[in-house]
Formats: C-alpha cells, sequence, structure tokens
C-alpha cells in the first residue's frame, strides 16, 4: 500500500472511530463514513493529478495551468457535496449578505449613482425658494437669466382623470405636472413620439394639451400606436395628447404621468400674489458653479430692487441654486448610505463566520495536506487549492444572493425610505448580476485568507501520526479564531447600538403628542373636477357631510382643505390687529386651513380657549377664525387672542377675521418641528374648493365603514375621484416613514449580526472542546471537576466576546454621531442604548457557549480517550 493509500484509508477508519463514538453501530458507522466520504479510489487519483501537476514546477503554460484550474475546482465541489451541512450554511451565510448588499447596492446605483434622463444634467440647476415663486417672478427673472440658457416654471398637481371622453366609469387620480413651455429644453430631452406643447400652447385661452409618460401610454392606454392626437379627461376638460416621453423619464418624480401647460395669465390676481412655483434653468456650456453663483447673486439684487418681501420669504437672503441630481434625490443619500454601509456591516460578520468555518475545516485537513507536502506540494499549491474552494463557495453565495436579490427586490423598495414613486425608478439589472459576482469572488478570497495563512505559517512537515496525537488547536489557529470572533461581535455591538438607538428615538417620537386623537378615525380625500361651479361643490359637500355623519357608527364627520402631518404648504401673510411692527418685511405667514363644525371632534382637536367654528358661521356672518396655541402665543404674549383681528387676503381679497378660538398645540408640519402659526376658517366664508379632507370617526373600527363612505360618495358624484384613504393613525405612522423604515432595516440587520455572531461563537467554542476532548479526557481523569471544565471553556469562549463588546461600544461612538440628525429626543451617545446593545452580545456569547460548555463537563473520559 502506497502512502498516498494509507493516507486516504486513515481518514476513512477516523470517520468510522468519531460515529462510533457518537454511539453509532461499526456497520452503521461504517456505511455513513462511506456516504460523507464518497468514491475513495476517485479521491485518490485527483489527489495523484495534483500532486503531479504540482511536481510540474511553479512556471507553466496557460493551457496546463487553466488544466489544473480545473482540477481544483471540480476538486473543491466534490469537496462540497462530502460536506454538504458545512458548504450549506456557508453558502447560505454569505449568499444572505451578499444578496441584501447587492439590492441595497442597485437601489443606491440607480438613484445616486447613474445618470438622470437628462441632457448633460450638470447643467441644470434648481433656484432657491422652491414652491414659491409667483408667476411675474419668474417672468421677471426669465428676462434676465444672464448665464442660464433658459429657465422654466414648474408646479406639480393632480386631478381626477379619465382615459375616454365618454367619462364611463369612477375618475382616476392623475399626478401632473404644469410647467412653462421652456421645461423640455431645459431638461434636454425630447419626445419620444410626437412633440413637446410649445410657446403658443402655453399662452392663456388656448386648447389644452398635454405630453405624458411612456408608463401611462402602455398601461393606462394600451400603447396605443396612434395615441398622438387622441383626447383624455383631464379635471374634466378634454385635453389633446401631442407627445409621449421616453421610457425612464421623470421630473421631478416618478409618479407623475403627464405635463400640461401653466398658461400664466398676466391679468390673474395668483400672477402677482400666489407663489406655487419652483424655477429650474440650464446654465450655459462651460458656466462653472463660481460663475453661476455670482449670477444667482445678481438675480438675487434685482429681485430686491422690483419686489418687497417679507422677512420670512426674503428672496434676496441666501440665494443658491441646487444641481438637480441632489433636488430629486438628495433627501434620500443619507438613510440609503446609512442602510448600505449597515448590510455592507452584515457582510462582513458572514464574512468571518465563513472564514472561521473555513479555517475550521481547513485545520481538519492537516493530515491531508501534510500528505501531499511530502508527496512534493508546495505551500503555493496547496494555498491555491483553499483560495480556489472558497472562490467557489463564494460564486455559489453569489448565485444564492442574486436569487434573494431578485425575489425580494419588490418587498426591499416597498420597506425602503423611498417617496413620491423613487421606487419604480430602480431594478435589478446586469449591474447588479455584476455585483454580485465581482463580490462573490471577493469575499471567496476574503475568506480564504485566514486559512491560507494559517496553513502557509504552520508546520506542513508533521507525520499523519502526530496530527491524530493533537490535543487541540494549534495555538496560531486559537488566536485567529479568537480575532475572528472579536471583529463579529464587534461589527454585532455596532449595528446594536444603531438599532437600539433608532428603536428609542421612534418611541419618543410615537410618546409626543401630535395635538389630535389618530385613534378610530380615518380620512379620504374627495378630488373634483376643476369644471365644478361653486355652487355645486358647495352642494356637493354639504350632502356628503349630511349623509355621512347618518351612517350607522359614524360618531363625527368634518371637511378641511389640508391635513395635519400630511399636507403642508397653503399658507400666506398675514396683518395682526395691534402690532405695527409686524407691517411690510416683518409680516407673519400663517397656514390657512378651510373647515367644517364637525371637523373638532372628528379630529379630535382640543381647544385651549373660546369656541369652535359652529352653524352659525355663515357666509353672511361676521368672518370667524380659530388660529392655533403658537399663533396666540406669539402674537399677543401677554394678552388673550379671543377678540383680536387677523387680515388675510388668501381668497385676493383682504378679509378682516375675528379670532374667536385657540386651539391647544397642533403638529402641522412634522413631529419634530416647531408648530407654525395656522388658522381655521369656516368652509362657508372661504370660496368651496375642488379638493377636499373628509375625516369620519367611530366609536370602533372606523376601516370597516370606508367602504360605505366610498359608496355613497360615489353615489353623489361619480366624477369626484376618491384618494388617499387612510386612518389618521396610518397618517401619523406615515410621518415617521423614514424612522420606522430606517429601525426596520437597522434592527433585522441588528437581529442577523446578531445571529451570526452567536453562531460564531458557538461554532468556534464547540469546535475547540471537539479538539480537546482528550485533554479534558485526561483533566477529569486526574480529578478535574465537570464544573471546572465548563468554567475553562466558558471563559475561553466569553474572552473574545467581552473584547468584542468593548472594541464595538468605542467604535459605536464614534459612528453614532453620524447618526444625530436621524435621531430625536436622545443623544447620539445614549448610555442605556449602548448598554442594551452590550447586554445583548454579552447574553448571546454566553448562550452560544454554554452549550459546549455542557457537553465539554459532562463528557465520559473513557469514551473521550477512546475516540482520540
Amino acid at each position: 500500500m502506497t502512502d498516498l493509500d494509507a493516507e486516504v484509508e486513515f481518514h476513512f477508519a477516523e470517520a468510522v472511530e468519531a460515529l462510533v463514538a457518537q454511539g453509532w453501530s461499526e456497520a452503521a458507522a461504517k456505511a455513513e463514513a462511506e456516504r460523507r466520504f464518497g468514491n475513495r479510489r476517485r479521491y485518490r487519483r485527483d489527489l495523484e493529478r495534483i500532486e503531479r501537476t504540482s511536481k510540474r514546477g511553479a512556471f507553466m503554460s496557460l493551457d496546463r495551468l487553466s488544466d489544473t484550474l480545473a482540477t481544483d475546482v471540480r476538486y473543491a465541489a466534490r469537496q462540497m457535496r462530502r460536506r454538504p451541512a458545512f458548504s450549506s450554511i456557508v453558502v447560505l451565510a454569505l449568499g444572505l449578505g451578499i444578496g441584501a448588499t447587492v439590492s441595497l447596492y442597485s437601489v443606491v446605483n440607480d438613484l445616486l449613482v447613474r445618470s438622470l434622463p437628462y441632457h448633460e444634467e450638470a447643467r441644470i440647476h434648481i433656484f432657491w425658494m422652491d414652491d414659491n415663486w409667483r408667476g411675474e417672478e419668474y417672468d421677471f427673472v426669465r428676462e434676465r437669466r444672464g448665464v442660464f440658457d433658459d429657465v422654466a416654471a414648474f408646479s406639480t398637481n393632480s386631478a381626477p382623470y379619465h382615459s375616454n371622453t365618454s367619462a364611463s366609469g369612477s375618475a382616476q387620480l392623475l399626478p401632473f405636472t404644469v410647467s412653462t413651455a421652456s421645461l423640455f429644453d431645459v431638461l434636454g430631452t425630447p419626445p419620444l413620439l410626437g412633440r413637446a406643447y410649445r410657446a403658443d400652447d402655453d399662452r392663456p385661452g388656448a386648447a389644452p394639451v398635454a405630453v405624458i409618460s411612456y408608463d401611462m401610454w402602455q398601461r393606462d392606454l394600451a400603447a396605443d400606436p396612434d395615441v398622438v392626437g387622441r383626447s383624455v379627461l383631464i379635471d374634466g376638460e378634454e385635453v389633446r395628447i401631442v407627445g409621449v416621453m421616453p421610457r425612464g423619464f421623470f421630473f421631478p418624480t416618478p409618479q407623475v404621468k403627464a405635463w400640461l401647460p401653466l398658461r400664466l395669465d398676466p391679468s390673474s390676481p395668483a400672477y402677482r400674489d400666489v407663489g406655487y412655483l419652483s424655477l429650474v434653468a440650464r446654465a450655459r456650456e462651460g458656466a462653472g458653479a463660481a460663475l453661476v453663483e455670482s449670477d444667482v447673486q445678481r438675480l438675487a439684487r434685482a429681485l430686491g430692487e422690483r419686489f418687497v418681501y417679507p422677512k420670512a420669504f426674503d428672496k434676496t437672503k441666501n440665494p443658491s441654486t441646487t444641481p438637480v441630481h441632489q433636488y430629486l434625490v438628495g433627501e434620500t443619500r443619507q438613510p440609503l448610505m446609512l442602510l448600505l454601509g449597515t448590510v455592507a456591516l452584515l457582510l462582513v460578520v458572514a464574512c468571518a463566520n465563513a472564514a472561521a468555518l473555513v479555517l475550521a475545516r481547513t485545520t481538519d485537513r492537516r493530515a491531508e495536506f501534510a500528505m501531499r507536502a511530502a508527496l512534493g506540494a508546495g505551500r503555493s499549491r496547496l494555498a491555491r487549492q483553499i483560495v480556489v474552494e472558497s472562490m467557489v463557495l463564494g460564486l455559489c453565495a453569489a448565485i444564492a444572493g442574486t436569487a434573494m436579490a431578485i425575489a425580494g427586490h419588490r418587498a426591499l423598495l416597498a420597506r425602503l425610505p423611498l417617496r413620491d414613486g423613487f421606487g419604480e425608478a430602480t431594478a435589478v439589472g446586469w449591474a447588479t448580476f455584476a455585483a454580485a459576482l465581482a463580490l462573490g469572488l471577493v469575499v471567496g478570497f476574503a475568506v480564504s485568507y485566514a486559512p491560507v495563512r494559517n496553513l502557509v505559517r504552520g508546520r506542513l512537515d508533521a507525520a499523519v501520526g502526530r496530527e491524530r496525537g493533537d490535543g487541540g488547536l494549534h495555538r496560531g489557529t486559537r488566536r485567529v479564531h479568537d480575532a475572528i470572533v472579536v471583529g463579529q461581535v464587534a461589527v454585532a455591538v455596532l449595528l446594536v447600538t444603531g438599532a437600539m438607538l433608532l428603536i428609542r428615538s421612534l418611541a419618543e417620537l410615537h410618546s409626543r403628542d401630535p395635538g389630535f386623537d389618530p385613534q378610530h378615525a380615518a380620512t379620504l380625500t374627495l378630488e373634483a373636477s376643476d369644471k365644478t361651479p361653486d355652487a355645486a361643490m358647495r352642494a356637493f359637500l354639504n350632502e356628503t357631510v349630511r349623509r355621512t355623519g347618518s351612517l350607522p357608527g359614524i360618531r363625527a364627520v368634518g371637511l378641511t382643505s389640508r391635513l395635519p402631518l400630511r399636507d403642508l404648504f397653503y399658507q400666506g401673510p398675514v396683518t395682526v390687529e395691534g402690532r405695527p411692527d409686524l407691517l411690510g418685511t416683518n409680516r407673519p405667514s400663517a397656514l390657512y386651513r378651510t373647515a367644517t363644525p364637525g371637523l373638532l371632534d372628528a379630529m379630535g382637536f382640543r381647544l385651549l380657549e373660546g369656541r369652535w367654528i359652529d352653524s352659525t358661521d355663515v357666509a353672511t356672518s361676521l368672518p370667524v377664525t380659530v388660529i392655533n396655541e403658537s399663533f396666540a402665543k406669539h402674537m399677543w404674549p401677554r394678552e388673550r387672542a379671543i377678540g383680536k383681528r387677523i387680515t388675510t387676503a388668501y381668497s385676493g381679497t383682504p378679509i378682516s377675521r375675528v379670532v374667536v378660538g385657540v386651539l391647544r398645540e397642533v403638529r402641522f408640519t412634522g413631529l419634530t418641528s416647531a408648530p407654525p402659526f395656522a388658522m381655521f376658517v369656516p368652509l362657508t366664508q372661504h370660496t368651496y374648493a375642488l379638493t377636499a379632507v373628509l375625516v369620519v370617526r367611530s366609536d370602533g373600527d372606523v376601516t370597516s365603514l370606508l367602504p360605505s363612505v366610498r359608496r355613497l360618495v360615489g353615489e353623489l358624484d361619480p366624477q369626484v375621484a376618491v384618494t388617499r384613504v387612510e386612518t389618521l393613525q396610518q397618517v401619523v405612522d406615515n410621518s415617521l416613514l423614514l424612522s420606522s423604515r430606517l429601525r426596520f432595516f437597522v434592527s433585522l440587520f441588528a437581529a442577523l449580526a446578531l445571529m451570526l455572531g452567536s453562531v460564531g461563537v458557538y461554532g468556534v467554542v464547540s469546535y475547540a472542546v471537539a479538539r480537546r476532548r482528550a485533554e479534558f479526557a485526561i483533566r477529569m481523569a486526574l480529578g478535574a471537576s465537570p464544573s471546572r471544565v465548563r468554567r475553562a471553556v466558558l471563559e475561553g469562549g466569553l474572552f473574545p466576546v467581552v473584547a468584542g463588546v468593548v472594541l464595538g461600544s468605542g467604535m459605536a461612538a464614534g459612528v453614532a454621531r453620524m447618526m444625530a440628525g436621524l435621531l430625536f429626543g436622545l443623544s447620539a451617545t445614549d448610555p442605556a442604548s449602548f448598554a442594551a446593545a452590550a447586554g445583548a452580545l454579552l447574553v448571546a456569547g454566553v448562550a452560544a457557549a454554554i452549550a459546549p460548555a455542557i457537553r465539554a463537563g459532562s463528557s465520559s473520559p473513557v469514551e473521550a480517550l477512546r475516540a482520540s
């Protein structure tokens, strides 16, 4: 029998002995060893071929190298089949990390890295004071555009929409952008079909036209090849389609399905008084950032010479432009990069786990490597085999991770903190596959580093018999194992600390009073056509409130124009009686909201003093208003606000209103922001808007009543679109969307890191116990108690855990400061969060080490010595 035959038979016999020691019969142990070991004759041939190849020298032809590499890959595949449990654990752990990483990478690449669908997007800039420019200011700027080739004004809106002129069926809600005709020149993107609207389409009185998105053409209009020239009903008006934009084009958000001419009218009061527009401009070719900034300063000075601004909306202060890419997706950058960094740390933990397993597996194969070295294989040849095996594992993990990324991409997008349809602008493409493949190769190489280092630094000239006599882990191997555990635990502490900070921060936010009662209440937005007469809208809303209030289970019903926490804007300057210091540029601005008498109970508002709007506040009675607590305290800090007068010109004509009530503080714009000034006016004393928010409250489950409310609205007017149907609790939760979704992902990744870290500790300690069975047997035979053995195992297992907790806490203290902007109500170095994270890892470490410790202390010395 040759030395190689003896080596193969030794490994087979060793496997049989190990199974017998576990309680298997000898026949069953031999059968199981045969199954695990595979075809011994083919294994021997593979070893001979590998050794013959290695003896030919380090320098070989490319063909020979490829043949050797193919042999290594086949050998690696057989090794995976021989150890299916080991291979599955490594591939699953790495695949999970790779899949999560490439999924988030695809989103980051599509939103933050890939160019937007505009020509030379670096030249496109958004002007300061978004959603606040008046029509006359836009014309003034465009006439003095200086360094800019062109300037466009735009505003996003929505309206009821029908895809056919018969207006059959219920209305859909169409998100659209109104803009000047120069918008498409500024963006530099021509339509796929037809044309963009022109200057003559953008004048008052012109026939209504629209440019539609590729998605609207495909989904709503069945990709009609003759769509150009076709008419649709938008906001009750027949609109002719003149163009279709290319696939992937969007502005300003992917939710927008159509673009309509703005048709500014200089004779309209809104042209001079209402600021609702945003401005976008294209800089001239070669105009750098310094030149653009200089020209913006010039425009601001010109605006100050032409217009008088209140302090809150002074466009001469801090003028600037924002690159279009940053404007559109800039707010997603921080959370997405935080999540990508978090999932990369999870991948590091998975790699550490895999490295520990591969190192343990390699250490078990020292006899094999010693025999191959004796037959002439060099260290580099053996190291290459380990690298190839690890990279095959990495590639398998990349395939598994890609499958996970594809399967979970939609679910991932649904949970990411993305707004306005930006999730629709991302997809799993070839970049994702390439990233997964590259990541798998890198991960495979990284996983092989520890075992290759251990192999190259080890003593490969040891005899096979000595391998059987080793009583424990080689000291170098044990140090590497401990270092891996320290790294795993440190990263897990970092992730768990971040999760605890977000969890506690979100708890603080949820405990904050929004100023209304979100329980048992829901809201529906009613969108009527622009052609609906005021009298008809008045009758429709009155009847809607009356009949909804009579539905069984409805306790209160009310109408308003905008909902707290959800609907922003709609504000304007006010003049306050008795405050001459608040005139001119010092005029304050207040949110302007309409309300019906039932809104107080439907929303769960609370009065601080005075009364709410009631049925006596009609169009012919004294104009009144109810203001919020902040407004009252700032305007009349030492007086009662009841009876004071506030003048507004929101409807075009100045109206002096008497304050009849003060609401306790309501969080209109966000739970974390200071409450702005706000005022409610009776709906009956204001022009009836074509969009109204219906709020209903019940004594029980309000969601069960919503279908009845929707049917009632459809019966009253089928042309009114019912949108944004949600409970008030959902409104509150949606206002915390960024924090709650970040908490979800970071908590998920932290839990996975904690699990992987625990598995890593368990694997290392279990492996050390298995390798030290003979040592423990001798110690117990010489009188060592089981408790002493268990304590020794626990101490050895917990030492790297404690070191990792200390290291991870220090890392978390530095990284947590980067999360300060995402936290509310607590410090980035919150002691409770750090203590909870450290405690969780210590408990997990003890739990992972205790089972191997018990096994070490309860094993029979005789059986352990026989199996050694």
